[in-house]
């Protein structure tokens, strides 16, 4: 948090820098919180007088260490997250950031004590775990995300999972907040399928309501 005016100094001296070399320069930054290493030595604000886009990283609301299992964005958490985002950057400057991962979690009983663990996999990952253990998918409302449990010999494993469904939710908030655009954390963990569905969303959709028109549309003919 001390670093907070340098760092902002910094990218007021590196950019122009940038520029020159014919670069669009862009920052990824948190969501707002008290936490002093990971949000508040961020000045959104004036970050993005100077940059061209704002990438927030709208995942990791369940990190690593969490010490509950959870969903690493599920959509009420993003769309809170980016409303706070909004209040300090311009909507013309914001690119939501979007996870191409999840965590399988694993809750197990040792010495009488449970212990819970995480481990990062891509989107493929899942897939083949769902195949191979033959498991059945939940659409989990909540979370706006389809969900899996399964058991891995004593410990309880679940995955709130990242896909085409739960990606859809989170691409159409760029049309509802008229955003710049979207990112993602990371290239490589995602399926091919995921590229269709942000084309479709973001490219072919040209507002919130004509992407909330044919989702609904899709939804019914879904169930």
């Amino acid at each position: 948090l001390k670093d907070k005016d340098m760092l902002t100094q910094f990218v007021r001296e590196l950019t122009p820098l940038l520029k020159e070399q014919g670069l669009v320069v862009s920052m990824d930054v948190t969501f707002r919180s008290s936490s002093e290493n990971w949000s508040m030595f961020y000045d959104r604000k004036a970050l993005s007088e100077v940059v061209d886009y704002i990438a927030v990283m709208a995942y990791d609301q369940h990190w690593a260490s969490s010490p509950t299992a959870g969903s690493v964005a599920e959509l009420s958490w993003v769309e809170n997250g980016l409303k706070r985002i909004l209040e300090e950057v311009p909507k013309e400057k914001v690119l939501l950031g979007l996870p191409f991962y999840t965590r399988i979690w694993k809750e197990e009983v040792k010495n009488g004590v449970v212990k819970l663990s995480s481990s990062a996999v891509s989107m493929g990952a899942v897939e083949r775990i769902i195949r191979d253990r033959k498991l059945e998918v939940i659409w989990n409302e909540e979370s706006g995300q389809n969900y899996v449990e399964y058991k891995d010999g004593n410990a309880k494993c679940m995955i709130w999972i990242e896909d085409d469904e739960s990606i859809n939710l989170k691409a159409s908030l760029v049309h509802k907040y008229d955003l710049a655009g979207a990112a993602s954390w990371r290239k490589g963990f995602e399926t091919e399928d995921i590229w269709m569905v942000l084309r479709d969303t973001l490219k072919i959709k040209q507002s919130y309501a004509q992407w909330a028109n044919t989702f609904s549309d899709s939804d019914a003919a879904h169930k």
